[in-house]
């Protein structure tokens, strides 16, 4: 029954072919096969197009459950730390892989993107015109989601905005560095306000 309900709900919300269906690497088989098997008997047509399969999440080494008391919502992780520390944690490893959320990587991430705002903070005189994403950012994130790489190019950049002494260099990677954090959601403050929240 779980599996035709699935069938039939996503048939009824989204058509007979969708673009993307999501889930646990736990529901690939036997939820996700037979979801496939009886849509395109039923249909003739694909099902879905492109399938994201998520890691399990763990919480300090541990399964995340209610029943554990290891449960958190956002709004709860909200008083922690800011947003984009939050989303550039959870991005930090590869969406198949199973994610461990632990005190000391939130205080990493913070840490990343201290230094990330540090770099813009410091070429604060420096006007950056709007500019599209570096190739190496969306290639990263074309490569099945990629968003550790995307990651570590945007440290590529920072190092790059640090090191630029001519003012067009300087332009051009702060402009880069503000580009490719658009793409991910962070960098999306002024400077100063990221250091307030401290």
């Amino acid at each position: 029954g779980w599996h035709i309900e699935c069938s039939g709900m996503s048939g009824q919300s989204l058509g007979v072919t969708f673009d993307i269906h999501g889930g646990g690497l736990d529901l690939v088989f036997p939820h996700h096969e037979n979801e496939i098997a009886q849509s395109q008997c039923a249909n003739g047509a694909p099902f879905a197009r492109y399938w994201l399969h998520n890691g399990h999440l763990m919480v300090e080494g541990e399964k995340m459950s209610k029943s554990l008391g290891n449960f958190f919502t956002v709004r709860e992780l909200l008083d922690q730390a800011p947003g984009e520390a939050l989303r550039l944690y959870m991005l930090s490893s590869h969406y198949h892989q199973p994610f461990d959320w632990t005190a000391e990587g939130l205080k990493q991430a913070r840490a990343v993107l201290d230094r990330l705002y540090t770099a813009l903070r410091n070429a604060g005189d420096v006007e950056a015109a709007a500019a599209e994403p570096p190739a190496e950012v969306l290639a990263a994130l074309e490569d099945d989601l990629n968003t550790p790489l995307a990651i570590a190019h945007l440290h590529e950049l920072t190092t790059a905005l640090n090191k630029a002494t001519d003012p067009a260099d300087k332009a051009r990677a702060k402009a880069a560095l503000l580009a490719a954090g658009e793409v991910l959601g962070i960098l999306q403050q002024d400077p100063e306000a990221w250091f307030r929240w401290q």
